[in-house]
């Protein structure tokens, strides 16, 4: 348990304050804000995996040809970048999937109709790993024919080298608020105009595992989390990604990252355990909220202001803070703090990650200490969870 530290990006001393504290709550990890104006190369300080995060402002990156990404599930990518050629196994697979609908399970035909929403003709674009995610947490047998469930258990497996599209020519492309750019070990990205990042560099890591340009405007709404509704903006720039053999503890997630309009009424009062979870341990989950404009992407506020609410003591949740948000904000959330975001639109970031299973709900026991008396979602009453809050916080 903790508390919530609140820092705008453009007050340099308060800033610089919570960077030498988050510096200290995560060894290894670098915290720093990055000022674009006009035209420069983006690296990494220490030689490691630096992740940036337009927050405001705009500008171009010099995409190569050759590039190869999974973006394109959402808006179409640009007329020179081709999909990869499917290759006959993912296509049995896809088509199988799709012929066999009936034989699954009426929650997890859910993720399973996204994933194949990417397939287009003779081409698949982009990253289902959130689509996982969702599956990861929906009760098992998926499907009623053992050959369809061993089907989708071998998505587990594959998901890291599907949906890729590769760019045929040089150019530079526009990058926007809530876009993210990656740059590892001796790699450079040119960028130009004039834009403000939020970057985190972890220095043990000399690779990305994923794509180093992530546009919003190109990856597709997944409802969940904060924005389980039918027409969420809910894009996932860097997800969970699940283990492969040979891969133990947290594995590449480190990291993750994604972009969400949080409204109050689907937006649950929640902690995560201030202990690694799970037979492969890691380390406890961090979230952090990177403020950034509706009006960014024409998202309509109706007058609403922007705030947290967080419960310091999990033990006493008659206690908690309401925090105001604006754009340009920096939130720090230690594990073991419940919180919940109220009508803000914010890139949320959680060291070691999304990590699936972690995530305990409150409104319930708000409610039932604080005798109504302290908000809760009237909402999200039935979330269920199966533990209890003095077992989780030991």
């Amino acid at each position: 348990m903790g508390q919530v530290r609140v820092v705008h990006m453009d007050d340099e001393t308060s800033f610089a304050e919570m960077c030498e504290f988050f510096e200290d709550d995560n060894p290894g990890l670098r915290l720093t804000r990055v000022d674009v104006d006009g035209s420069c190369e983006l690296r990494s300080v220490h030689g490691g995996m630096r992740v940036l995060w337009i927050f405001r402002g705009q500008g171009e990156v010099f995409v190569p040809s050759g590039y190869r990404t999974q973006e394109g599930d959402g808006q179409r990518l640009p007329s020179e970048y081709e999909p990869d050629a499917v290759d006959p196994a993912w296509l049995d697979t896809l088509r199988r999937l799709h012929s066999s609908r009936g034989e699954i399970s009426a929650s997890a035909r859910v993720p399973v109709d996204a994933i194949l929403r990417r397939w287009r003709g003779d081409a698949f674009v982009g990253d289902y790993a959130g689509e996982l995610w969702k599956l990861d947490h929906i009760a098992r047998p998926w499907a009623s024919d053992p050959a369809i469930e061993a089907a989708l258990r071998a998505l587990f497996l594959r998901y890291r080298r599907d949906g890729y599209s590769t760019k045929r020519g040089d150019s530079f492309e526009p990058v926007v608020e809530g876009d993210q750019l990656i740059v590892s070990g001796d790699e450079t990205l040119r960028v130009r105009g004039r834009f403000t990042c939020l970057a985190m560099e972890n220095a043990a890591r000399r690779t990305s595992h994923v794509s180093a340009v992530r546009r919003l405007r190109f990856l597709t709404d997944t409802a969940g989390g904060c924005n389980p509704d039918f027409d969420p903006f809910r894009r996932l720039p860097l997800t969970w990604f699940y283990n492969l053999p040979g891969e133990t503890h947290d594995g590449l997630n480190w990291i993750n990252s994604h972009v969400v309009n949080i409204p109050q009424e689907t937006s649950p009062a929640h902690f995560h355990p201030p202990k690694g979870i799970g037979a492969s341990g890691g380390i406890p989950q961090r979230e952090m909220y990177l403020t950034l404009d509706p009006q960014a992407y024409q998202l309509n506020t109706w007058g609403r202001s922007a705030s947290l609410l967080a419960f310091p003591d999990l033990r006493d949740l008659r206690r908690y803070e309401q925090h105001p948000l604006e754009p340009g904000m920096f939130i720090y959330i230690p594990p073991g703090t419940g919180h919940r975001g109220l009508d803000v639109f914010a890139n949320v970031l959680t060291i070691p990650g999304f990590k699936p299973h972690n995530e305990y709900y409150l409104d319930r026991d708000i409610r039932d200490a604080a005798g109504g008396q302290v908000p809760y979602n009237q909402n999200l009453l039935g979330a269920k969870n199966y533990e209890r809050i003095e077992d989780l916080l030991e």
